[in-house]
């Protein structure tokens, strides 16, 4: 499913995905970041918020679908150019995002 870690300090917050992120449970995986950048947003100001890295961690995902590639593009739009990244990607994965095209965009490691 999904754990967070955010890092005030270095103004991190890394999601760590697991399993198969098909399109239903990708469905749900946007709700629970939409609310954890809610809940954030909330306990700081605007401005430093915006300034803030998302790392999205599947090392433990074995598939993902579509909807979970939209998720990615929507969480890279959140953050400023080039404070996105996903990391841990294994060679399935790393193909799915080039063939699309969005390897370099999403910094896809």
């Amino acid at each position: 499913m999904l754990d967070f870690d955010f890092n005030p300090e270095e103004k991190v917050l890394t999601c760590f995905f697991k399993g198969r992120l098909d399109t239903v449970l990708s469905t749900q995986l946007a709700l629970e970041l939409e609310s954890k950048f809610q809940s954030l947003s909330e306990n700081a100001d605007k401005e430093s918020f915006l300034d803030f890295s998302l790392v999205f961690d599947v090392k433990d995902v074995s598939f993902i679908s579509s909807s979970f590639i939209r998720l990615c593009v929507a969480g890279n739009k959140r953050v400023k150019e080039g404070s996105f990244s996903i990391l841990n990607s294994d060679p399935f994965i790393m193909k799915t995002f080039k063939i699309a095209g969005l390897d370099g965009i999403l910094n896809v490691k």
